[in-house]
């Protein structure tokens, strides 16, 4: 049911980008904490960046807050001297190098894009690329980091409130910012007050058991989601950076904050980045909303890599640790995969849920994948699947040396040596009567159908990968059967066919299993 709320939310707001104002669409960092020319690009109103520690994700989220000019804020407030400080004492050895640094913006405005830099040679300056008669967009921004109370100093802080000689003001929660927090918490409050003196406040809840307390004796999920509750319900068209968003917060609370999130950006124009270590949070949003960091083991510079697949996302947090993965190039190659186990998982004994099949259009990115792999220590327990056209041993040795020299992997082919859509169609021409009638077809008929596709595909000059696959996709739209379900289906009876030659890839994949359950 939420995975449904999710779907049905991403389809809302992929078209809200255009609709936002001034949307940051792309940050550019160069010469800041080892970052060389990075380009970090906002597809989707609620972006998650993802990665490893010390691969930069809160630099981004903090460059992200010097974006915009905030009605309101201090001049010192949302500049890079504040965000990105050095230290430089009077007196003392030990100070920061200070180098150049560039910290780049793209926006997205209805009047026309717009770029702007600021730039650290001696001090800092901002920049327009030499236009005229432009200005820093305005924009309400939201920064913090959730775990803040943990530090001791700000504890003092609060604590000191209890000494003064005046009433702190009183200003109740309204019931939106209430209602927020009710949607992810067990309990409900029949109040919630700020505390506050100068620049200081504390919130204090009364539930409606009766319980009465300040959020000093608040478990930190709590506390979290009240603050949130407090500081981002009422924005509108505001920029909200959130630093660990899931700090404190149970998987299924983590689920709740991000539907919720995502409602709060459709209804009040907000664009909101966050960073997170979480699976869950990445779950939550769609591909275009997820960047992952990634920081070089060589030269330790930073980059940002394409959106993580399923499989690879999983891998990366330890969620299919216990799983034999295997990585092909779409949903051709998953449906001849399914079909290859749907024969042998039954005489292996070895259940379906103890497999991930993921995919990735495009070979080229499986050398990527299998160095983020070795990283996590996730390398031996993948299976990397290539297309049968890619026998010429290019890619195979690309992804051998991304693994690292003394480590054991398996590459496997599917059967033919062309695109996998060729083989299946072949097959095709010589399926049995009784095998055709699963298809929803007799032979005849069936090869009557794809003689005519023949007979149109025969003058098209895209090139032969892609002709087998638009006349396969062609031929599955005639038959009113998802093409991955034929691929799914004739693998599954060739695998029992003992002259087929898919029995090379049948044999490969029996072996791994039964090494990997031993």
């Amino acid at each position: 049911m939420l995975e449904r709320r999710l779907e049905g939310l991403w389809r809302d707001l992929q078209g809200k980008k255009s609709h936002l104002p001034h949307f940051l669409s792309e940050i550019r960092l160069d010469g800041i904490r080892g970052f060389n020319n990075l380009r970090v690009v906002f597809d989707y109103p609620v972006s998650v960046i993802a990665g490893g520690n010390t691969t930069g994700k809160s630099t981004v989220l903090f460059a992200a807050a010097c974006a915009y000019k905030v009605p309101g804020a201090g001049v010192k407030d949302f500049v890079p001297s504040t965000l990105f400080p050095d230290y430089r004492p009077k007196l003392g050895a030990r100070e920061d190098i200070r180098q150049e640094v560039t910290i780049e913006f793209n926006y997205l405005r209805s009047e026309g894009p717009l770029s702007m830099q600021w730039q650290r040679v001696k001090g800092w300056s901002r920049s327009f690329f030499r236009r005229q008669n432009v200005s820093q967009p305005e924009r309400q921004v939201y920064l913090r980091t959730l775990s803040n109370l943990s530090n001791p100093a700000e504890v003092r802080s609060v604590l000191n409130m209890s000494r003064l000689k005046s009433k702190p003001e009183e200003i109740p929660l309204t019931a939106a910012q209430i209602e927020f927090a009710h949607q992810m918490l067990p309990f409900r409050y029949s109040e919630v007050v700020d505390l506050s003196s100068g620049n200081k406040n504390l919130l204090f809840a009364a539930q409606e058991n009766g319980a009465t307390y300040s959020e000093l004796h608040m478990a930190a999920g709590e506390r979290a989601i009240l603050r949130l509750s407090q500081e981002i319900t009422q924005l509108n068209g505001a920029l909200v950076l959130i630093d660990e968003v899931e700090a404190g917060l149970h998987p299924w609370v983590q689920q709740l904050l991000m539907l919720h999130l995502q409602q709060l950006a459709l209804r009040n124009d907000l664009q909101i980045i966050v960073t997170s270590h979480s699976p869950v949070v990445l779950d939550a949003v769609p591909l275009n909303g997820k960047i992952f960091l990634d920081r070089d083991d060589s030269s330790g510079e930073v980059a940002v890599r394409p959106a993580y697949r399923d499989l690879i996302q999983n891998a990366l947090y330890g969620r299919s640790s216990e799983m034999l993965k295997l990585l092909c190039e779409d949903e051709t190659a998953e449906g001849i995969l399914e079909g290859v186990f749907d024969f042998l998982l039954p005489k292996e004994g070895i259940s379906r849920e103890s497999l991930r099949i993921g995919r990735d259009p495009g070979a080229s990115q499986f050398p990527m994948h299998a160095e983020t792999l070795r990283k996590f220590g996730q390398i031996q327990d993948t299976v990397f699947i290539l297309d049968g056209d890619q026998r010429s041993g290019e890619v195979e040795n690309k992804i051998r040396a991304a693994a690292g020299s003394g480590i054991n992997i398996s590459i496997l082919f599917l059967p033919g040596n062309a695109a996998p859509e060729s083989w299946v169609w072949e097959t095709l021409r010589d399926i049995p009567d009784p095998d055709a009638v699963q298809l929803g077809v007799n032979r005849a008929g069936l090869l009557n159908l794809m003689n005519q596709l023949d007979a149109i595909y025969n003058s098209a000059s895209d090139t032969p990968s892609e002709i087998a696959k638009n006349k396969f996709r062609s031929l599955s739209e005639n038959l009113h059967r998802d093409t991955s379900e034929i691929c799914r289906i004739v693998a599954r009876l060739e695998s029992d066919r003992t002259e087929s030659d898919i029995q090379p890839l049948v044999s490969e994949l029996r072996g791994i299993l039964r090494q990997w359950r031993g």
